[in-house]
């Protein structure tokens, strides 16, 4: 028996125009028997815009699995060692091409940038500060991970190429635009695992979607696992099942429809 449900957004549960399907809502509220979990790169505050009626529903899972929300209590948090987030930040400045977000609990942060980075951010991040200088902004906030905007699609390029960065602190290609840095730990699995812990459940009784490689470790974590038909093909490769249809399909709700 399915006991909890873990949903990637993007390329996943939300369409290309960023759109859940007409009747997730209902599908969480009717399934109280099942935990749903949202989980994603997004920041919270930007998931909790877009299912704020669902926060009594279902758990919030942000930053690729640094924090977890159950309402409006924090459950779980992985937050950077303030004196790494300097140096963090400083490696990234030197990589061609790469626009760091300094992702804090409070709001996340950007200097300024071109219109597309600013515009691809605010999609994200529902909380964002423009400012002139990040260094000034590193003990001013805790925070979950830097994430790094390539504007030509070239994230994956970059990322076989990323130079060393501080102890403790690793890398995870999120998109084809997007490298996430933060703690060595921090993973949407990791985070399904302290739910897990915390709520009693097996393995087999949990279920996750997900199309990207930031979603890999959640697919390992859950017994029955599905990669969208428009998946990574690692992410196909590592999970049990692949979606008939893609996310701009109903592809997952198609599979949600027969879990009871």
């Amino acid at each position: 028996m399915i006991k909890l449900v873990a949903l990637d957004m993007d390329g996943t549960l939300l369409d290309s125009n960023k759109r859940a399907p007409e009747d997730f809502a209902d599908w969480v509220k009717n399934h109280e028997n099942i935990m749903t979990v949202l989980a994603s790169g997004r920041q919270y505050h930007t998931l909790e815009r877009q299912f704020g009626d669902l926060k009594g529903n279902a758990l919030f899972v942000a930053e690729n699995g640094a924090i977890v929300y159950r309402g409006d209590d924090v459950i779980y948090e992985n937050s950077m060692d303030p004196d790494s987030v300097g140096p963090t930040l400083d490696t990234i400045l030197k990589i061609k091409g790469a626009i760091p977000i300094m992702c804090g609990i409070e709001s996340a942060y950007i200097a300024q940038a071109s219109k597309e980075a600013m515009t691809e951010s605010a999609k994200y991040y529902a909380r964002l500060k423009f400012v002139e200088d990040l260094h000034e902004y590193v003990r001013k906030d805790r925070f979950l991970k830097i994430a790094v905007f390539f504007a030509g699609r070239d994230a994956e390029e970059a990322y076989n190429s990323l130079p060393k960065l501080p102890d403790g602190v690793s890398a995870l290609l999120s998109g084809d635009r997007w490298i996430d840095v933060a703690n060595d730990s921090i993973g949407k699995g990791e985070a399904i695992s302290k739910i897990r812990a915390k709520y009693d459940l097996k393995k087999e009784e949990c279920m996750a979607f997900g199309d990207y490689l930031n979603d890999m470790t959640m697919i390992e974590e859950c017994g029955e696992s599905y990669a969208m038909k428009n998946a990574h093909p690692d992410i196909k490769a590592a999970a049990k099942y692949v979606t008939e249809y893609d996310n701009d399909n109903d592809g997952v709700m198609r599979v949600l429809r027969t879990v009871r």
